[in-house]
């Protein structure tokens, strides 16, 4: 079969208009691919629908805009993916790229791997100020166990993957896109995926764009909020873990020890976290733990450990 118009890019979008133009650009540079770019607007009130209709009047038949106000990004995912019908799904941010090559790249390694997702190398700009104060490249590799990359939060932009239809409707059907989550969205989905057994597979290559912007809104949470709302969100990993019939005793612990690990370590910076129950010296990875930590974390263990017995 050939690659010709077999993706759907899905693009939800609230005020990026300094950032749309280039966004829809990366996609337009490689139109061969792409069958829809549908942009989904959360009730923008600045110029970015000015720009995203530019491309609808000039390209009716490759770009298309919905209004689906003050719904938040999470619901514009899924109002976007019941829009589309492409073979592939490509989630992209309304203020990140995708570079050329990506999607030939992509949908021939999952066709040759029969993988549900495939991940590559990205760049990461860092903005103060809408001034782009460096750029680094994150380089990845084909690792053996993908979950637990994602458990560990070893994080990529979302729009450094492709995905698979069958997969993105599994993964509709179970709310990966949560439209309740309030941080670490992509994660949970990318989490989501992997604990529903998706195969993920790795293609080199610098493919996506993730521009990090100093005010970014979800940032502003205070960082116990943060730390807080991570903990439900591992909270749900750590409960589909426990009753997946997917993984095996040894796999299942491996996992919970992540997850474990990443709840001390909130309790070190935040003494309000709790334990969800008791977790031993054994049940954490010391390894993820810096050396300067590692003096206080046997207190914190002692201390939350000895809280559940209230």
């Amino acid at each position: 079969m050939k690659n010709k118009g077999l993706v759907s890019v899905i693009v939800p979008n609230f005020n990026k208009e300094r950032w749309i133009e280039k966004c829809l650009l990366s996609c337009l540079e490689q139109r061969e691919f792409i069958k829809e770019v549908i942009v989904v607007d959360d009730g923008s009130t600045d110029e970015s629908i000015s720009v995203i209709e530019k491309y609808t009047h000039r390209h009716p038949e490759l770009f298309f805009l919905y209004q689906n106000p003050n719904k938040g990004s999470n619901n514009a995912r899924n109002f976007g993916f019941e829009k589309s019908s492409g073979e592939y799904i490509q989630w992209l941010d309304s203020d990140d790229e995708i570079l050329p090559g990506k999607l030939r790249a992509q949908i021939k390694s999952l066709r040759s791997t029969n993988a549900h997702i495939v991940y590559s190398d990205w760049k990461i700009r860092y903005y103060e100020e809408n001034a782009l104060k460096r750029e680094e490249v994150r380089y990845y590799q084909n690792y053996s166990d993908f979950l637990y990359q994602l458990l560990k939060d070893n994080w990529t932009s979302p729009n450094n993957y492709l995905i698979t239809r069958g997969m993105a409707k599994r993964l509709h059907e179970l709310n990966a896109w949560n439209p309740e989550t309030k941080i670490g969205q992509d994660r949970e989905y990318f989490t989501m995926a992997g604990l529903s057994g998706a195969i993920f597979t790795y293609q080199d290559g610098v493919f996506a764009i993730y521009n990090k912007q100093s005010t970014n809104s979800i940032s502003t949470l205070d960082f116990q909020r943060r730390l807080e709302e991570n903990q439900k969100l591992e909270g749900k990993f750590r409960e589909e873990i426990l009753k997946s019939g997917i993984f095996n005793p040894k796999t299942k612990k491996s996992y919970i020890r992540v997850l474990n690990t990443h709840t001390v370590k909130a309790c070190y910076y935040h003494s309000t976290i709790s334990f969800p129950y008791y977790i031993s010296p054994l049940g954490i990875k010391w390894s993820m733990i810096h050396w300067k930590m590692r003096f206080v974390i046997p207190w914190i263990l002692l201390k939350k450990n000895f809280e559940l017995l209230k």
